[in-house]
């Protein structure tokens, strides 16, 4: 009897000491993000499963701002290094909740490639013809007016709570404020899908503020085919 309580304590102990080790690499080092569309094809496709370094470029400490209620203030602890271009970046959809409105929310993340960092411009073309957008860095001051409104005024509104408009004489507004020119207190990214014709990313919904996110990929660590249900030996441990 007493051996056999013995035998339970042990196991016990080792299955509190297995859950600390998966408390701190899930929490500090590593999570497990699943990967659902092809948006990021061939590099990955639906189905894999990948381990997300949140050592790049911090962990995130989420504090609620007491001003604005769906805001979080967001301090990230110190990092490995940040995001480098050519990157596959793990982030928080910014318009999950609402189109015209960046709200980090936890429920929906995308998985796109960093392919312009902050105080860089990238061009890409569209079916109209060829769009040019420059990536704020903190502290940058830009001047704002009809011509640059549409690539920043979300931006503005993430970062001060108050709305900016176009009045009819065409100037640009931050509330009842005349708008020349922004301090930006964000870095500002560009992501990208690999499958360029078959992404949703900054193309369309514009640049990100570092607040959303939540680390670089670093490998596929299981795959299965969502259709057959097969699994792909050939994906698994293969480096992002």
């Amino acid at each position: 009897m007493k051996r056999a309580l013995t035998k339970f304590g042990w196991a016990l102990l080792g299955l509190f000491i297995l859950f600390q080790i998966y408390f701190s690499v899930r929490v500090y080092w590593l999570v497990s993000c699943t990967i659902p569309t092809y948006s990021m094809s061939p590099t990955l496709v639906g189905g894999d499963y990948i381990l997300v370094s949140v050592q790049i470029p911090g962990r995130r400490i989420y504090k609620k701002d007491p001003l604005r209620p769906e805001h979080y203030l967001i301090h990230r602890r110190k990092g490995a290094h940040g995001v480098k271009k050519g990157d596959v970046v793990v982030f928080n959809f910014p318009y999950a909740k609402q189109n015209e409105k960046m709200i980090l929310c936890d429920e929906v993340f995308y998985c796109k490639r960093c392919v312009a960092l902050p105080g860089e411009i990238y061009q890409w073309r569209t079916n109209e013809g060829t769009k040019t957008v420059y990536l704020p860095k903190i502290n940058d001051t830009i001047r704002i007016d009809t011509t640059n409104y549409s690539d920043y005024y979300k931006c503005i509104e993430y970062e001060t709570g108050l709305p900016v408009r176009v009045s009819e004489e065409g100037k640009v507004y931050l509330a009842n404020t005349l708008l020349e020119s922004y301090c930006f207190r964000h870095d500002y990214y560009f992501m990208r899908g690999d499958n360029v014709n078959d992404s949703y990313d900054s193309r369309y919904w514009g640049v990100l503020p570092d607040d959303f996110i939540l680390g670089v990929g670093k490998c596929i660590w299981f795959s299965r085919d969502p259709k057959t249900k097969q699994i792909r030996w050939n994906r698994i441990f293969k480096t992002i």
